[in-house]
Protein backbone atom coordinates (compact mmCIF):
# COMPACT_ATOMS: atom_id res chain seq x y z
CA UNK A 1 0.00 0.00 0.00
CA UNK A 2 2.95 2.22 0.86
CA UNK A 3 3.74 1.60 -2.59
CA UNK A 4 1.06 2.24 -4.46
CA UNK A 5 0.65 6.40 -2.20
CA UNK A 6 4.61 7.43 -2.98
CA UNK A 7 3.58 8.98 -6.43
CA UNK A 8 0.73 10.85 -5.30
CA UNK A 9 2.63 12.09 -2.37
CA UNK A 10 5.76 13.04 -4.23
CA UNK A 11 3.23 15.11 -7.02
CA UNK A 12 1.46 16.96 -4.01
CA UNK A 13 5.44 18.04 -2.59
CA UNK A 14 5.69 19.31 -6.32
CA UNK A 15 2.55 20.70 -6.46
CA UNK A 16 2.75 23.14 -3.15
CA UNK A 17 6.55 23.57 -3.92
CA UNK A 18 5.02 25.30 -7.44
CA UNK A 19 2.59 27.21 -5.67
CA UNK A 20 5.42 29.15 -3.10
CA UNK A 21 7.38 30.31 -5.90
CA UNK A 22 4.79 33.22 -6.48
CA UNK A 23 6.99 35.20 -3.20
CA UNK A 24 10.14 34.31 -5.16
CA UNK A 25 9.18 36.35 -8.46
CA UNK A 26 8.01 39.61 -6.56
CA UNK A 27 10.66 42.36 -7.67
CA UNK A 28 11.25 41.04 -10.84
CA UNK A 29 11.74 43.34 -13.34
CA UNK A 30 8.61 45.51 -15.30
CA UNK A 31 8.49 44.61 -19.08
CA UNK A 32 7.96 48.09 -20.71
CA UNK A 33 8.44 49.91 -24.06
CA UNK A 34 10.33 52.75 -25.28
CA UNK A 35 11.19 54.79 -28.15
CA UNK A 36 14.30 57.54 -28.35
CA UNK A 37 13.06 60.94 -28.44
CA UNK A 38 14.12 63.15 -31.49
CA UNK A 39 13.52 66.57 -32.18
CA UNK A 40 10.24 66.63 -34.79
CA UNK A 41 7.79 69.46 -36.34
CA UNK A 42 5.02 70.33 -34.30
CA UNK A 43 2.08 72.85 -35.43
CA UNK A 44 -0.11 74.47 -32.60
CA UNK A 45 -3.72 74.73 -34.39
CA UNK A 46 -7.42 76.43 -34.16
CA UNK A 47 -9.97 73.82 -34.87
CA UNK A 48 -13.35 75.60 -35.79
CA UNK A 49 -16.55 74.66 -37.90
CA UNK A 50 -17.83 77.05 -39.94
CA UNK A 51 -19.99 77.70 -42.88
CA UNK A 52 -18.81 78.71 -46.61
CA UNK A 53 -19.97 82.05 -48.14
CA UNK A 54 -18.75 83.46 -51.86
CA UNK A 55 -16.04 86.04 -51.86
CA UNK A 56 -18.54 88.13 -53.59
CA UNK A 57 -22.15 87.98 -52.73
CA UNK A 58 -24.67 89.85 -53.28
CA UNK A 59 -28.52 90.12 -52.33
CA UNK A 60 -30.40 92.43 -54.70
CA UNK A 61 -32.99 94.86 -53.43
CA UNK A 62 -34.78 97.17 -56.14
CA UNK A 63 -34.04 100.56 -55.83
CA UNK A 64 -37.77 102.65 -56.61
CA UNK A 65 -41.02 101.29 -56.14
CA UNK A 66 -42.93 99.19 -58.82
CA UNK A 67 -44.38 95.61 -59.99
CA UNK A 68 -42.56 93.04 -61.05
CA UNK A 69 -42.91 92.60 -64.60
CA UNK A 70 -40.72 89.48 -65.03
CA UNK A 71 -37.77 87.19 -63.93
CA UNK A 72 -35.16 86.84 -66.71
CA UNK A 73 -33.45 84.14 -65.22
CA UNK A 74 -33.36 80.99 -62.96
CA UNK A 75 -31.21 79.74 -59.62
CA UNK A 76 -28.05 78.41 -61.13
CA UNK A 77 -27.72 80.60 -63.94
CA UNK A 78 -24.40 82.12 -65.17
CA UNK A 79 -24.62 85.31 -65.21
CA UNK A 80 -22.62 88.57 -66.41
CA UNK A 81 -21.90 91.96 -65.06
CA UNK A 82 -24.74 94.07 -66.39
CA UNK A 83 -27.18 91.29 -67.65
CA UNK A 84 -30.73 92.02 -67.07
CA UNK A 85 -32.17 90.00 -64.05
CA UNK A 86 -35.35 91.34 -62.84
CA UNK A 87 -38.05 93.88 -65.42
CA UNK A 88 -40.01 96.29 -62.93
CA UNK A 89 -43.13 97.86 -64.52
CA UNK A 90 -42.13 101.33 -63.20
CA UNK A 91 -41.88 102.55 -67.07
CA UNK A 92 -44.58 105.38 -66.86
CA UNK A 93 -43.55 106.32 -63.46
CA UNK A 94 -39.73 107.14 -64.80
CA UNK A 95 -40.46 108.43 -68.25
CA UNK A 96 -42.77 111.29 -66.90
CA UNK A 97 -39.94 111.86 -64.35
CA UNK A 98 -37.52 112.04 -67.57
CA UNK A 99 -39.86 113.83 -69.39
CA UNK A 100 -40.18 116.82 -66.53
CA UNK A 101 -36.63 116.58 -65.83
CA UNK A 102 -35.55 117.02 -69.85
CA UNK A 103 -37.98 120.29 -69.92
CA UNK A 104 -36.53 121.76 -66.64
CA UNK A 105 -33.20 121.56 -68.75
CA UNK A 106 -34.08 123.15 -71.94
CA UNK A 107 -35.97 126.31 -69.84
CA UNK A 108 -32.81 126.39 -67.81
CA UNK A 109 -30.52 126.23 -70.69
CA UNK A 110 -32.56 128.84 -72.38
CA UNK A 111 -32.38 131.39 -69.62
CA UNK A 112 -28.72 130.77 -68.95
CA UNK A 113 -28.26 131.85 -72.92
CA UNK A 114 -30.34 134.82 -72.23
CA UNK A 115 -28.28 135.56 -69.34
CA UNK A 116 -25.20 135.38 -71.45
CA UNK A 117 -26.59 137.67 -73.99
CA UNK A 118 -27.76 140.07 -72.19
CA UNK A 119 -24.76 140.19 -70.03
CA UNK A 120 -22.63 140.69 -72.81
CA UNK A 121 -24.74 143.65 -73.96
CA UNK A 122 -24.25 145.25 -70.88
CA UNK A 123 -20.46 144.69 -70.86
CA UNK A 124 -20.11 146.79 -73.96
CA UNK A 125 -22.74 149.68 -72.82
CA UNK A 126 -20.60 149.85 -69.25
CA UNK A 127 -17.50 150.42 -71.65
CA UNK A 128 -18.50 152.80 -73.47
CA UNK A 129 -20.32 154.36 -69.87
CA UNK A 130 -24.08 154.40 -71.04
CA UNK A 131 -24.57 152.33 -68.09
CA UNK A 132 -23.70 151.81 -64.43
CA UNK A 133 -21.36 149.60 -62.55
CA UNK A 134 -24.47 148.45 -60.02
CA UNK A 135 -26.34 147.35 -64.03
CA UNK A 136 -23.46 145.69 -64.66
CA UNK A 137 -23.06 143.55 -61.75
CA UNK A 138 -26.67 142.89 -61.88
CA UNK A 139 -26.64 141.14 -64.99
CA UNK A 140 -23.17 139.07 -64.66
CA UNK A 141 -24.83 137.73 -60.85
CA UNK A 142 -27.70 136.84 -63.01
CA UNK A 143 -25.60 135.01 -65.83
CA UNK A 144 -23.95 133.22 -63.11
CA UNK A 145 -27.18 132.49 -61.28
CA UNK A 146 -28.64 130.91 -64.56
CA UNK A 147 -25.65 128.78 -64.88
CA UNK A 148 -25.89 127.47 -62.00
CA UNK A 149 -29.64 126.30 -62.64
CA UNK A 150 -28.20 124.80 -65.99
CA UNK A 151 -26.27 122.31 -63.78
CA UNK A 152 -28.78 121.62 -61.04
CA UNK A 153 -30.91 120.75 -63.38
CA UNK A 154 -28.63 118.91 -65.54
CA UNK A 155 -28.20 116.98 -62.41
CA UNK A 156 -31.53 116.28 -61.76
CA UNK A 157 -31.77 114.62 -65.46
CA UNK A 158 -29.29 112.62 -64.66
CA UNK A 159 -31.06 111.30 -61.63
CA UNK A 160 -34.30 111.14 -63.45
CA UNK A 161 -32.27 108.36 -66.20
CA UNK A 162 -30.54 106.58 -63.22
CA UNK A 163 -34.22 105.73 -61.82
CA UNK A 164 -35.37 104.97 -65.60
CA UNK A 165 -32.28 102.29 -65.75
CA UNK A 166 -32.91 101.03 -62.42
CA UNK A 167 -35.79 100.16 -63.51
CA UNK A 168 -34.16 96.56 -64.89
CA UNK A 169 -32.20 94.77 -62.31
CA UNK A 170 -28.79 93.71 -63.45
CA UNK A 171 -25.91 91.39 -62.12
CA UNK A 172 -23.31 93.99 -60.28
CA UNK A 173 -20.55 91.03 -61.20
CA UNK A 174 -20.08 88.13 -62.49
CA UNK A 175 -21.29 84.95 -61.24
CA UNK A 176 -24.01 82.48 -60.70
CA UNK A 177 -27.65 83.34 -59.57
CA UNK A 178 -28.09 82.02 -55.83
CA UNK A 179 -31.66 82.29 -54.38
CA UNK A 180 -34.25 84.62 -56.55
CA UNK A 181 -37.60 86.10 -54.51
CA UNK A 182 -38.45 88.14 -57.35
CA UNK A 183 -41.81 87.05 -58.59
CA UNK A 184 -44.14 88.04 -61.21
CA UNK A 185 -46.84 90.78 -60.53
CA UNK A 186 -45.33 91.41 -56.83
CA UNK A 187 -44.44 94.35 -54.86
CA UNK A 188 -40.39 94.95 -55.50
CA UNK A 189 -39.88 97.32 -52.83
CA UNK A 190 -39.22 96.45 -48.97
CA UNK A 191 -37.96 92.75 -49.51
CA UNK A 192 -34.55 91.13 -51.86
CA UNK A 193 -35.49 90.48 -55.29
CA UNK A 194 -32.28 88.06 -56.03
CA UNK A 195 -28.97 87.17 -54.84
CA UNK A 196 -25.81 86.30 -57.07
CA UNK A 197 -22.83 84.51 -55.99
CA UNK A 198 -19.15 84.71 -57.61
CA UNK A 199 -18.44 81.03 -57.07
CA UNK A 200 -14.46 81.10 -58.00
CA UNK A 201 -13.90 81.52 -54.28
CA UNK A 202 -15.07 81.41 -51.19
CA UNK A 203 -14.23 82.42 -47.34
CA UNK A 204 -15.56 81.79 -43.80
CA UNK A 205 -16.60 84.20 -40.77
CA UNK A 206 -15.29 82.23 -37.62
CA UNK A 207 -15.00 82.96 -34.52
CA UNK A 208 -12.07 81.76 -32.00
CA UNK A 209 -11.51 82.18 -28.29
CA UNK A 210 -9.95 85.54 -27.22
CA UNK A 211 -7.12 83.64 -25.63
CA UNK A 212 -5.84 83.23 -29.41
CA UNK A 213 -5.50 87.22 -29.91
CA UNK A 214 -2.20 87.42 -30.01
CA UNK A 215 -2.15 84.98 -32.19
CA UNK A 216 -3.87 85.50 -35.17
CA UNK A 217 -2.97 87.50 -38.04
CA UNK A 218 -3.39 87.56 -42.04
CA UNK A 219 -1.68 85.12 -43.66
CA UNK A 220 -1.63 82.19 -41.48
CA UNK A 221 -2.31 78.92 -43.33
CA UNK A 222 -5.58 77.20 -42.95
CA UNK A 223 -7.79 74.05 -43.94
CA UNK A 224 -11.11 73.34 -44.31
CA UNK A 225 -12.27 69.63 -44.28
CA UNK A 226 -15.98 68.94 -46.03
CA UNK A 227 -17.42 66.19 -45.27
CA UNK A 228 -19.71 66.51 -48.29
CA UNK A 229 -16.45 66.05 -50.29
CA UNK A 230 -15.46 62.69 -48.81
CA UNK A 231 -13.52 64.58 -46.10
CA UNK A 232 -11.36 66.24 -48.50
CA UNK A 233 -9.02 69.36 -47.23
CA UNK A 234 -8.78 72.26 -49.15
CA UNK A 235 -5.84 74.95 -48.64
CA UNK A 236 -6.62 78.81 -47.65
CA UNK A 237 -5.54 81.43 -45.60
CA UNK A 238 -6.53 83.90 -42.97
CA UNK A 239 -7.48 87.35 -44.87
CA UNK A 240 -8.75 89.18 -42.14
CA UNK A 241 -8.05 88.23 -38.20
CA UNK A 242 -9.90 91.48 -36.17
CA UNK A 243 -7.37 92.59 -33.35
CA UNK A 244 -10.44 93.21 -30.48
CA UNK A 245 -13.03 90.94 -29.24
CA UNK A 246 -16.41 91.01 -29.81
CA UNK A 247 -18.17 92.69 -27.26
CA UNK A 248 -21.13 90.51 -28.29
CA UNK A 249 -20.04 87.23 -28.72
CA UNK A 250 -16.96 86.88 -26.12
CA UNK A 251 -15.13 85.89 -29.43
CA UNK A 252 -12.37 87.05 -31.69
CA UNK A 253 -13.96 87.25 -35.45
CA UNK A 254 -11.52 85.63 -38.45
CA UNK A 255 -11.99 85.44 -41.69
CA UNK A 256 -10.30 83.13 -44.19
CA UNK A 257 -10.33 82.66 -47.91
CA UNK A 258 -10.20 78.99 -50.20
CA UNK A 259 -8.96 78.16 -52.76
CA UNK A 260 -10.65 75.78 -55.19
CA UNK A 261 -8.66 75.32 -58.62
CA UNK A 262 -11.37 72.42 -59.51
CA UNK A 263 -14.60 74.54 -58.81
CA UNK A 264 -16.39 71.64 -56.31
CA UNK A 265 -16.47 74.01 -52.97
CA UNK A 266 -19.96 75.79 -52.81
CA UNK A 267 -20.89 78.68 -50.65
CA UNK A 268 -22.97 76.95 -48.34
CA UNK A 269 -21.06 73.93 -47.38
CA UNK A 270 -19.87 72.95 -43.50
CA UNK A 271 -16.64 72.18 -42.97
CA UNK A 272 -13.99 71.96 -40.37
CA UNK A 273 -11.40 74.62 -40.52
CA UNK A 274 -8.04 74.36 -38.68
CA UNK A 275 -6.06 77.53 -38.60
CA UNK A 276 -2.11 76.86 -38.45
CA UNK A 277 -0.87 79.33 -35.78
CA UNK A 278 2.44 78.16 -35.51
CA UNK A 279 5.05 75.89 -36.45
CA UNK A 280 8.60 74.89 -35.15
CA UNK A 281 11.33 71.89 -34.72
CA UNK A 282 10.86 70.64 -31.07
CA UNK A 283 11.67 67.84 -28.87
CA UNK A 284 8.14 65.65 -29.23
CA UNK A 285 6.39 63.14 -27.44
CA UNK A 286 3.18 61.14 -27.62
CA UNK A 287 0.93 62.40 -25.35
CA UNK A 288 -0.19 59.01 -23.53
CA UNK A 289 3.18 58.28 -22.83
CA UNK A 290 2.61 61.47 -19.78
CA UNK A 291 1.97 60.97 -15.71
CA UNK A 292 -0.27 63.36 -15.14
CA UNK A 293 0.39 64.42 -11.26
CA UNK A 294 -0.65 66.78 -8.67
CA UNK A 295 3.11 68.46 -8.80
CA UNK A 296 2.02 68.29 -12.52
CA UNK A 297 3.34 66.51 -15.77
CA UNK A 298 5.77 63.63 -15.64
CA UNK A 299 7.15 61.23 -17.60
CA UNK A 300 8.68 57.57 -17.09
CA UNK A 301 12.43 57.15 -18.62
CA UNK A 302 14.67 54.06 -19.01
CA UNK A 303 17.79 54.98 -17.19
CA UNK A 304 20.97 52.23 -17.06
CA UNK A 305 17.90 49.28 -17.12
CA UNK A 306 15.72 51.28 -14.30
CA UNK A 307 12.89 53.89 -14.56
CA UNK A 308 13.35 57.00 -13.86
CA UNK A 309 10.20 59.52 -13.18
CA UNK A 310 10.99 63.04 -14.26
CA UNK A 311 9.16 66.37 -14.50
CA UNK A 312 8.74 68.26 -17.58
CA UNK A 313 7.14 71.51 -18.93
CA UNK A 314 4.99 70.86 -21.71
CA UNK A 315 4.56 73.30 -24.85
CA UNK A 316 2.05 72.63 -27.42
CA UNK A 317 -0.76 70.03 -27.58
CA UNK A 318 -1.23 68.38 -31.37
CA UNK A 319 -2.86 65.67 -33.00
CA UNK A 320 -1.45 63.14 -29.95
CA UNK A 321 2.22 65.08 -29.60
CA UNK A 322 3.29 67.08 -27.21
CA UNK A 323 6.30 69.80 -26.95
CA UNK A 324 8.48 69.35 -24.39
CA UNK A 325 9.86 72.79 -23.23
CA UNK A 326 11.93 71.41 -20.66
CA UNK A 327 12.96 68.42 -18.66
CA UNK A 328 14.59 66.01 -21.64
CA UNK A 329 16.81 65.81 -23.86
CA UNK A 330 17.01 64.18 -27.57
CA UNK A 331 18.23 60.49 -27.30
CA UNK A 332 16.72 59.96 -24.08
CA UNK A 333 14.73 56.59 -23.78
CA UNK A 334 11.02 57.30 -23.00
CA UNK A 335 9.08 54.50 -21.70
CA UNK A 336 5.51 54.70 -23.79
CA UNK A 337 4.34 51.14 -22.25
CA UNK A 338 3.77 50.53 -19.14
CA UNK A 339 5.07 53.75 -17.49
CA UNK A 340 1.96 53.28 -15.24
CA UNK A 341 3.07 50.13 -13.62
CA UNK A 342 7.13 51.55 -12.45
CA UNK A 343 8.09 53.73 -9.60
CA UNK A 344 10.95 55.66 -9.68
CA UNK A 345 14.14 53.20 -9.69
CA UNK A 346 11.96 50.57 -10.35
CA UNK A 347 13.85 47.86 -12.51
CA UNK A 348 12.77 47.48 -16.15
CA UNK A 349 12.84 44.85 -19.07
CA UNK A 350 12.69 46.16 -22.60
CA UNK A 351 9.84 44.31 -24.52
CA UNK A 352 8.95 45.24 -28.61
CA UNK A 353 6.11 47.56 -29.22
Amino acid sequence: MKTTYMPLVVALIVLFTGCGGTDETEGKAVPVASIEIRTAEITRKIMVDARLEGIEEAVIYAAMPGIIEGVLVREGDTVIQGQQLVQLDSDQQTSAGTAAASAAVSAARANADNAATNLERLSMLFEAGSVSEQQYDAASAGATAAAAAVNRAYAGYTQARTLSDRSCIEAPFDGVVGRIWARTGNPAMGQPLISIVNPSGVKAHVYVSENHIHELSAGLPAVITLSSLGGTSYPGVVSAASSVVDPVSGLVPVEIQFEDSHGLIRPGMTGRITIEVETKEALVIPESALLRTVEGNQVALVVNGVAELRGIETGIFSEGMVEVISGLSSGDSLIVRGQSRVADGSEVVLVSE
